[in-house]
Order: C-alpha cells, then structure tokens, then sequence
C-alpha cells in the first residue's frame, strides 16, 4: 500500500493533447495499467430465502426497463420529502456536487462532541506571517450556514511553509465540504400529496439567525460514475457488497426481507434477500430515508412508496426528445412509477391482492418492496454509466499519440516516483474497484507500518492523514447493531470464536507481507490471535478517472485543486512529527492492539520537482477524462434539475419563508441535455474551482 494522489483542479478543454516536440513519445512497461474498455459490473446473484438466485431470471423481466426507472428514479426530486431534492442533487455534475454555498458541515463525526457542532471561520486576509502570497487572498467571511465558498477558504489546512508539513500551521479546521440536503423536520403520517407533509424542528446548528437552513452531510460526495464496480460503497464502506432489498447493510440488518408471492393465494410472505456484488443498490437505498440528505425524519421507504408509485415520472421536469434512456417517454403523457415498476420486475414482487404488514403498518406489496425496485433499478442505471474512453484507455490499446510525452511523463511518475499505482490500480484506478471482486481473498492485506510492526487493514481503505483520524473513523466504526464496519476487525472477531455478518474468504498465504518467512504458509492456518489493524480513520480509495472535475477533494472537500492536492502528498501529508510517530492518530493510543497511529507509512515526502508535478497534474487532468463526461454526451446526459444554492441571503442574515421557520432557496436550473451532449457555446463541464 502506498500514497493516493487523487485530484484534479484544471479546465478539460476537449481536445487531444499533441506531443509538442513533434515526435513519438517512449512508451513504458504499464503492467498495472488497464484500458477500461469492455469491462462491465458484474449483475447481482445471491439467494433468496435460502435458494439460488440471479438478477435477471428472478427478478428484472426487461433490462432496458429496469435502466429507465432507475434513471427516472436517480434524477426526480420528488424522491426528497421537500419535492426539491433528488439523489442526483449530490451528484449532478460528473457524478459529484459542484454547489458552493450552505455546504459546510461543522465536523459532525468528530469524536469529541464538544466540538461535533462548532463551525470554523475561515481566517482573514493578512493573518498570514511573512510573505505566502499563495494565501494572501484568503476570505474573511464567518463560514458555517448558508456561506458562500470562495477561491481563497482552501485548503482548509494551511501550512507556514507548504513544503514543510511540520513548519507552523497558520490556520486548520475540520470543517467538512459536504451537501446541502433537507431542512429539520419529522414526518407525518398518513399523507398522500406531491410532497410529504412534515413537522419542522428547531434546528440548533443549521441555522442562520434562529432560521433554519439545509442541513449539510458529514462527507464529500463521491462520484457515481464507475461506483458499479466498487466492492462496497460511502466513504466508510457502510454500502455493503450484499443488497438485502431493504436498507444499505446486507446481512447486519436483522429486519431486511423482501415479499413475493409463490402461488395463487394472492397472499405474498416475507423472505431473506442477498444478492452479491450489489452495493451500488445498497448505497441507494441510503439517502433517500437519511434525515441530513432527503428526507423527513420516521419517514420509511414504504412510505415513499405509497406517495410515489401513481405520480407521473419527473413530473413538472423536462426531458430531451433525445435522452438516450428516457427519450421515448419525453412526451406529455409519461408513464406513472406503478407503471414503470410492472414493465421491469417480475409479477411476483408486485402482484399481491392482500396487504403486508411492515413495522406494524398494512402496505401494499408494491410499497413494501419499494427499496428493492429503487436499489436494483439504480444500480442497474449506474452500471451504464462507465466512462471507458479516456485518452488513458486508447494509449494503453496501442493509440500512442492519445497521450503527449508531458502525460506520459506524468504516467510514469503515477507508476512509479508518485507512488499513485498503490491505491488506484487496475482498470477502475482504485484499489476498492472489482479487483476484490473477482479476488476476494486479497479484501484483507498485511503491511509493515512507519514503526516497522506489521498490521492488517482492509484493501482499498486507507489512512493518508488528511485529518486526524479522531475526527472521522471511516472504516474504523460500527453499524447500528454494533458489528464493525471493516473487513479486518471482522475477521479478528472470527479467530477469536465470534460471529460476523459479512461473508470472508480470507487465504494467509496471499498476504503481501506474510506470517512468518520462517514458516511454509499453509492456506489452512487459522491464527487464534487477534491482529493489530490499522483501519481506524481508513476511507474507501476514489477513482481518479475523471478527477479534474470531480472536486473539491478528499472525503472532507479540503481541497479545491490538483496543486493543493498534489502539495500536501509532496510534503508528505498533514501529520506532525516524525515518520513513526505522528499526531494522525489517537494519543494516546487506543487499547486492543489499535495503534496510535494508522497512517500509511508510505506518507513521506516525494521530493517532486515543480515539472513533474505539472506533468502529473496533466496526466491526471487531461489523460483520465472522458469527453463524453465532460461532455455529458450518452450515457452522461439526463433530465432537467431544479437545485438548492443555499437560501436567499448569507450568511449573516438569511429571508425567511412566510409561515414557517425555514429560509426561502436560492435555485439554479440545471438544464435537460440530450444524447448529443452540451453544445459548443455552454462548452464543457468546469473543474470545481472555476466555480468560486
């Protein structure tokens, strides 16, 4: 395991790079490079109710269907209880969120929660000692809700020296750049309208002047684009690899069933549902119940559902006559979700005469298995959505002058100086990707940490120090039944007697670092000691293809360009100290073998000069773009979207919507666009610091 450079923060212009000297550039050894190309996520299969069972003959009747819905479902706003908010609200521009103002969460995975709740303001100009030009612009706005985001608020950590990670730091918040999502709110039942009828709640923290604002998620967005081929998804890996068709956690979710009818009764009964290589539709089965990001609080799926199913799809947003999916029902008379749902799934999940019975409630069928059509039809939609023809992928197929010699350069320096390869290998470019899938032996590795002790961790998870890790244990927490989030601890669980929920086939021999060089591995060997870990503060690896548009960067959004990024991994991360002692860990150090720090010891200074930073920087930039993202041409187009920009106001007064205690939106409209992409004159897609 080593560094994850992972940014981008510069225009995609849309044309291919030329070699400027006019000569065929060297073409190295790439073995740990792949093209993309042709690689598909694998359909779920699994078992139901304790028989075989596989996406296509059990459950979806029309693939193209299937995609439709989940398309139609991914982008209206009429998902969110406020009618305003879709998933894609988080994930409208290239797979991510580009909004800038009301996006700030205060840090609420903090483990202290004296500070969870306590915005930051950003520092004002003329705060800085001697003569950081780089910084002098910095804002002197308050932060917090409903501020606007400027050029001058990143990074959020800023050093005295930016080549020196242990030089004085001027000024460090763990604020997070989030998404605005939902106002404070408890639902209320029964209610059959367009929108969910809602109780608001005073709200202590997302407010401005005692009015309520969005609230704000804890976390970036990441990109959907290419989330198909994830092991599990959500930062901390929470989007488990097994869909359950009920909720985001697979077998941990003792409630979790289905209902299907097997016979003539009309009668359907509840069953056990997982379906493996499924956790695109886990993680979409997340938001749309989260009280942060979509919905009213007790609000369940069922009841989405019952609101949901006869309102017409994208009811009052538009769509292009030529949307590659959802061009055919563009017309005035759009089917209704009950209608959508019978042309993709099979009868028996939705044909029931009788009411089910969910958490003491009657619903119909159609409602009760509302998650699973909303999980497998998304993720079958993201699974389209595959950015294969970046020039990366025609030079690794023999097209030598889709890269010039500078992107080379910046490919060989990926491969090698920069350590990048470590963390965003294969053909996805990152190690959380399918690799595990088809390998699931290697979901657990072994490593010798700065102190030169060995731990495991879980692949594709990593400790690179952005924040120190008692802010946010990612990976290192646990699910609402108490069972961990990794994969390692987990399996230390198993060797000590206990149970797991999630299924591991874990081979000793395939460890990078093995038990003992003394000793010939034995495949069978069973060690009855736990292991050290070093998950705590691990977050899931990001592709890097498309990355100059996918900011602003790392799981908190600390960074708003490549050069930021690519300055904190030349000086070796954030962390204090020396190598093998560093303040990204818990002082002092946690108990149960949990070492202080769980920092990737390969976190040290890269010693990159200005030019091969700049020819990392074009690899990155240009190199793993997808016109066709940049674009928005097929598969990347979609319908019109009304979006939150903040409310109408700053952050020092905010106007207040007559009648209640919430600010009125500020919108912007983001326009239909069809299978023949942007025009000339909107251009492409912008990296997120143009936006400032």
């Amino acid at each position: 395991m080593a560094v994850a450079l992972c940014a981008a923060g510069l225009p995609f212009t849309g044309a291919r790079a030329a070699d400027p000297a006019g000569t065929e550039p060297v073409v190295p050894e790439v073995p740990t490079l792949n093209s993309l190309r042709g690689m598909t996520p694998p359909d779920p299969s699994g078992t139901e109710g304790g028989r075989k069972v596989d996406l296509m003959s059990d459950y979806v009747t029309n693939r193209v269907a299937a995609v439709l819905l989940g398309k139609a479902l991914f982008w209206d706003m009429a998902i969110g209880s406020d009618g305003a908010t879709a998933c894609a609200s988080c994930h409208y521009h290239a797979g991510v969120d580009h909004r800038v103002t009301n996006q700030i969460n205060p840090g609420q995975a903090n483990t202290n929660a004296n500070v969870a709740s306590i915005f930051n303001k950003p520092f004002m100009a003329g705060d800085i000692p001697g003569d950081v030009p780089s910084y002098a612009t910095r804002s002197g706005g308050k932060g917090g809700p409903n501020y606007t985001l400027l050029k001058g608020d990143f990074p959020t950590h800023v050093l005295a020296n930016p080549l020196d990670r242990n030089s004085a730091i001027v000024y460090s918040s763990d604020d997070v750049i989030g998404s605005q999502g939902v106002f404070d709110a408890n639902f209320v039942k029964p209610h059959q309208s367009r929108y969910d009828k809602c109780t608001q709640q005073p709200d202590g923290i997302f407010q401005v002047g005692g009015i309520n604002v969005r609230r704000g998620t804890g976390r970036n967005a990441p990109s959907v684009i290419n989330a198909a081929f994830n092991v599990r998804n959500f930062w901390d890996g929470r989007a488990n690899n097994v869909f359950n068709g009920f909720s985001p956690f697979g077998n941990r979710d003792p409630d979790a069933g289905i209902f299907v009818t097997n016979d003539r009764s009309g009668v359907a009964v509840k069953v056990r549902l997982a379906l493996r290589d499924a956790s695109a539709a886990s993680q979409a089965v997340g938001p749309p119940g989260s009280t942060v990001e979509m919905s009213c609080g007790g609000r369940t799926f069922a009841d989405i559902g019952r609101r949901i199913l006869d309102t017409m799809m994208l009811k009052g947003q538009k769509i292009s006559p030529t949307d590659s999916v959802l061009g055919p029902v563009s017309s005035a008379r759009r089917p209704t979700y009950r209608e959508l749902i019978k042309n993709a799934f099979q009868p028996r999940l939705w044909n029931a005469t009788q009411q089910v019975a969910l958490g003491g409630e009657p619903y119909s069928q159609m409602e009760a298995n509302f998650p699973l059509f909303f999980g497998l039809a998304i993720q079958m939609y993201e699974a389209t959505l595959i950015s294969d023809q970046a020039p990366l992928d025609a030079y690794l197929q023999g097209d030598h002058s889709a890269m010039n010699a500078q992107q080379v350069q910046g490919m060989e320096l990926f491969l090698g100086k920069g350590k990048c390869i470590a963390c965003h290998g294969g053909a996805e470019l990152t190690n959380a990707g399918s690799r595990l899938l088809f390998q699931p032996r290697e979901r657990i590795e072994r490593m010798v940490m700065a102190d030169g002790l060995t731990t495991l961790y879980d692949n594709g998870f990593y400790n690179t120090g952005v924040r120190p890790t008692s802010e946010d244990l990612a990976l290192g927490g646990s699910d609402a039944w108490g069972n961990p989030l990794s994969f390692t601890r987990q399996y230390n669980t198993l060797l000590q007697g206990g149970n797991i929920p999630d299924p591991l086939d874990v081979d000793v021999c395939t460890f990078e670092v093995p038990l003992s060089a003394a000793v010939p591995c034995d495949p069978s060997l069973k060690p009855s000691i736990g292991f050290r870990d070093a998950v705590d503060g691990a977050f899931k690896t990001p592709t890097l293809r498309n990355i100059a548009l996918t900011g602003p960067y790392f799981h908190n959004g600390s960074r708003s360009t490549l050069q930021q990024v690519m300055e904190f991994y030349n000086r070796g991360g954030d962390r204090r100290g020396e190598d093998a002692s560093n303040t990204s860990g818990f002082d002092p150090p946690a108990v149960n073998q949990h070492n202080s720090s769980n920092l990737d010891p390969d976190m040290t200074a890269l010693n990159l000069t200005s030019d091969e930073v700049d020819a990392l920087v074009k690899f990155m930039e240009i190199s793993l773009t997808d016109p066709r993202v940049a674009w928005e041409r097929a598969p990347f187009d979609h319908p019109s979207l009304m979006l939150p920009q903040g409310q109408k106001g700053d952050e020092n007064a905010v106007a207040q919507k007559a009648g209640s205690r919430q600010a009125l939106d500020a919108t912007f409209q983001l326009n239909a666009v069809g299978a023949e992409g942007r025009s000339a004159q909107q251009g492409p897609l912008q990296p997120f610091n143009n936006d400032l």
